[in-house]
């Protein structure tokens, strides 16, 4: 590795490390350097890693507690999975072409959004994928228009795949 490789490495950790700790401190209340495993899944989605159930329940959060295996995460921890699994990019969002074409699927009068209640029912009864009431709420939160109730899927599919055109 030549050393403007290794120094572009370096800016590539710096700041990946600050906007895990960012995601981090907004579930950290109390600041304690420990978030409640529950909270993994938001911090993880909210810095674009989206792993499977399984592969979370399974592998990641096994590793992030390897040695403490409690109901909390140590910052520590999380950042150093976060970090491999950033730079691994083994669990990042499908491509916007493929999210957009999932949401017009969806929407088969072509009205360029879909329903809240539409598509809290698909989130929650869909087999093998179904959310938990808090997932659906943390969804609602970030997809839904307040004002209509509706999903305008490009405008959501614009938000989570910011991260990777940047």
């Amino acid at each position: 590795m030549t050393s403007q490789q290794q120094k572009e490495e370096q800016e590539w950790i710096n700041v990946t490390e600050k906007r895990i700790q960012a995601a981090f401190r907004l579930f950290d209340k109390e600041n304690k350097g420990v978030v409640n495993q529950e909270e993994v899944p938001y911090i993880m989605r909210y810095l674009s890693v989206y792993p499977t159930e399984a592969a979370l329940m399974k592998e990641i959060l096994p590793e992030m507690q390897n040695d403490e295996p409690t109901a909390f995460v140590t910052y520590a921890k999380l950042k150093n999975v976060m970090l491999r699994l950033m730079k691994t990019r083994e669990w990042e969002p499908d491509p916007e072409d493929v999210l957009l074409q999932a949401f017009r699927t969806l929407d088969k009068e072509n009205k360029g959004y879909i329903e809240w209640d539409k598509m809290k029912e698909i989130l929650t009864t869909t087999e093998n994928f179904a959310f938990r009431e808090k997932e659906c709420e943390q969804f609602q939160r970030v997809a839904m228009d307040m004002d209509s109730g509706h999903v305008f899927y490009e405008d959501y599919v614009a938000l989570i795949t910011a991260n990777e055109n940047n």
